[in-house]
């Protein structure tokens, strides 16, 4: 990946100096732990708890190894759904989706932002919850299946990401930010669990490609304008500089949407 540079480097720099973890080494480095009493308690125990605590430690080490290669794929998502693959993972799975539920509580029930003119950015999304008009969604969760009724839409997109990370293949994402920029059959959602990080970060391409901002830091500057929580981490600021050479309007679209009532 190429060296940040410009107003993006200035702020991955910025937070590499209160930072220098990036967050899916802290995530990776969380989950090791919570492996050592299970592996140490599927030594002394017997029988079903034995067997329950070798599967648990079993889980957090091939996701402990999926955070510090960005192996989404480990998990076991395909296309929306989760695939047999993720039996290995399942009480991973199983705790994550309990802590989510808990965040979600917290933080209080997330709703879909119009950020731009066609495009939404939300976190994890169900079918009575999705926006009208909208046709294509784009699901970056690597952790969960999507809501059955979205992922059989014609226009679901699954990209798998962890949380905290980044897209493994950067020429998937941006085959995926084209392919959703020229669509212009209806309106696109872009989530990700809470729509802070990963969602923002495809919107931002997203805003570029579709001549709607000039630049990704333009694009992350109406993003943040519209919807407060967006929250790009230090991986998602390096993996935006590190793609942005390659981002370009498409041809394809009618002409660029006047941004001015969005930038105030």
């Amino acid at each position: 990946m190429s060296r940040p540079t410009g107003r993006l480097a200035r702020r991955a720099r910025s937070d590499s100096s209160t930072a220098p973890v990036i967050k899916p080494t802290k995530i990776a480095i969380g989950i090791g732990a919570a492996m050592l009493p299970c592996a140490v308690l599927a030594v002394a125990s017997t029988g079903a708890v034995r067997v329950l605590a070798a599967w648990t430690a079993i889980a957090c080490a091939t996701t402990c190894a999926a955070y510090l290669r960005n192996r989404p794929q480990w998990l076991g998502k395909r296309d929306g759904a989760v695939s047999a693959r993720a039996f290995v993972v399942l009480p991973y799975l199983i705790a994550f989706g309990i802590a989510c539920r808990l965040m979600r509580w917290w933080r209080g029930a997330d709703q879909p932002t119009r950020v731009a003119p066609g495009i939404w950015v939300g976190g994890r999304v169900t079918a009575p919850a999705l926006p009208p008009g909208v046709t294509i969604v784009v699901d970056l969760v690597a952790e969960y299946a999507a809501d059955r009724r979205i992922r059989t839409l014609p226009g679901y997109r699954g990209l798998p990401v962890l949380d905290g990370g980044v897209p493994p293949d950067a020429d998937a994402f941006l085959a995926l930010v084209r392919e959703v920029a020229v669509t212009g059959s209806g309106d696109v959602l872009v989530h990700c669990d809470s729509g802070r990080g990963r969602a923002p970060t495809f919107a931002a391409a997203l805003l570029v490609v579709r001549g709607l901002a000039p630049d990704v830091a333009s694009a992350l500057a109406v993003l943040r304008a519209e919807r407060a929580v967006v929250a790009p981490t230090r991986c998602d600021l390096e993996f935006l500089d590190g793609v942005a050479a390659r981002l370009r309007p498409s041809r394809d679209r009618a002409p660029a949407v006047d941004l001015s009532p969005w930038l105030g």
